[in-house]
């Protein structure tokens, strides 16, 4: 209690220096100064023959008996002042409620930079939730366009080998048809038979809306629009975006078929 006491008093002793420019000519300042005197007095430890006085009892009792010269023997307490910073080889000594409140906003200071790097794990432990909801989302996609390939105890590795597949297909050579059997007429071809790999005539009508892709089709559609993509969609957004517009965007490329 004498010591928050103590602290107290401190602090308004600094306060009126700072408001009055006079403060030391004040009557108020001396009164201060003898309450600060008498409460340090008051919050030290009774000597006892058993218990060794401290650095910090002697050094709180020097400043104690100083502070009281400082207005009866102003010059005397400039000298002593001057040996001390000479002692201690700093210019300037600080007031210890000063230092404390330095240290006070260093406190702060490190409060406010653990509350920043707390928001940002935060941030980044979002992020990371969202970006495994994403590649969970790519899995599953895969495992509906490759679902030959089974489930490995790696779940990249299996992911890695199903891509590796659609990339397969996507540079299997694209077929027109197959000739006609020996019970059609002559010079002419039997009509094309629906394969994996989609011909450009499915192609302009999967585009016109006139009709869908098999389930081998759209597999091989998902491998070809994920690469002239770019890899900027999943394979679950293509196929939200439907049959159409990935068969356009299949005759808009370099590669269409002829």
């Amino acid at each position: 209690m004498g010591t928050d006491l103590r602290t107290l008093l401190v602090d308004c002793r600094i306060a009126l220096r700072s408001a009055l420019g006079h403060f030391e000519q004040d009557p108020l300042s001396a009164r201060l100064e003898a309450a600060i005197r008498e409460v340090t007095q008051a919050s030290l430890p009774p000597p006892s023959a058993n218990t060794k006085t401290t650095a910090q009892q002697v050094a709180l009792a020097w400043q104690t008996v100083t502070r009281g010269l400082k207005l009866s023997h102003p010059e005397l307490y400039e000298q002593l002042s001057e040996k001390v910073m000479n002692l201690l080889n700093v210019k300037e000594l600080v007031e210890p409620v000063t230092e404390l409140l330095q240290l006070d906003e260093q406190v702060k200071k490190l409060e406010a930079e653990r509350t920043s790097l707390q928001s940002r794990l935060l941030e980044q432990r979002s992020r990371a939730l969202q970006a495994q909801a994403q590649l969970d989302e790519l899995h599953k996609a895969l495992a509906a366009a490759v679902p030959r390939i089974a489930a490995a105890g790696d779940a990249q590795e299996t992911a890695l080998k199903r891509l590796e597949a659609l990339v397969a297909e996507r540079d299997l050579p694209r077929a027109e048809g197959l000739p006609a059997s020996g019970g059609q007429a002559a010079g002419k071809s039997a009509a094309p038979i629906d394969g994996p790999v989609p011909t450009r005539a499915v192609l302009e009508a999967v585009a016109n809306g006139t009709r869908e892709f098999s389930k081998e089709q759209r597999e091989w559609m998902i491998g070809e629009t994920l690469a002239l993509t770019g890899w900027q969609y999943t394979p679950v957004e293509l196929i939200e975006k439907g049959d159409a517009w990935m068969a356009q965007l299949v005759l808009d490329s370099p590669n269409a078929p002829a």
